[in-house]
């Protein structure tokens, strides 16, 4: 399924089995592999990379490969030129990794263009694998315009002019975004964690 937000393509996907990508990911989502990510991003939550377990992953990245497929067919991208990982190197692991937020936790507004990892991704991704609708803390995208403020008084007139835009996500669905789009989630309120599996998605040029 997809949506527009500010003209940009967003994409909604679903695993096959939900359930059991939520029993590997809670598996892998303990305090001994998660670590704090509050000095290195904008963010107060637990994360941390999923891909070098790959007993724990095996299922993860079929249902990610899947999704890989689908998102080829949509946008007519050949399915080569797409990949989870970064490089072409073997020893170059997926870029997805694990989110956990507990009460207090947030994740300010950011985009996954960082240059100092290399090549930017071309694509974004967020599975909500734990994740209550109506009482975690919600995954937004930020308005892009670069004076936002000066549209406040006129929401209500056109939605375009809000500063910021959520959809429509339950537990299971996987939301697939150009990784300049602008995003962040609400600081969660509730002792339950709310726990996700981010990442990004790769173009591969013949080099």
């Amino acid at each position: 399924m997809e949506f527009s937000v500010w003209g940009f393509p967003i994409l909604k996907f679903n695993f096959e089995n939900p359930e059991k990508a939520l029993e590997d990911i809670l598996k892998y989502a303990n305090e001994e592999r998660l670590n704090e990510m509050s000095d290195e991003w904008n963010a107060k939550c637990k994360s941390t990379a999923m891909s070098r377990d790959l007993d724990i992953m095996k299922h993860i990245h079929h249902e990610l490969e899947n999704i890989l497929k689908k998102l080829s067919e949509h946008f007519q991208i050949p399915l080569e030129k797409l990949s989870f990982k970064g490089c072409k190197h073997p020893e170059c692991f997926g870029d997805y990794w694990v989110n956990q937020y507990t009460k207090g936790d947030q994740q300010d507004v950011h985009y996954h263009m960082n240059p100092e990892f290399g090549d930017p991704p071309l694509f974004s991704f967020t599975y909500f694998a734990k994740y209550d609708p109506e009482k975690d803390a919600k995954f937004y995208f930020f308005n892009p315009s670069p004076a936002p403020d000066l549209y406040k008084d006129f929401i209500d007139t056109r939605s375009e002019f809000n500063l910021r835009k959520e959809l429509d996500i339950q537990e299971g669905d996987i939301v697939i975004f150009p990784s300049y789009m602008l995003h962040g989630v609400d600081e969660q309120l509730r002792d339950e964690p709310r726990i996700t599996l981010s990442g990004n998605i790769h173009g591969l040029s013949k080099k």
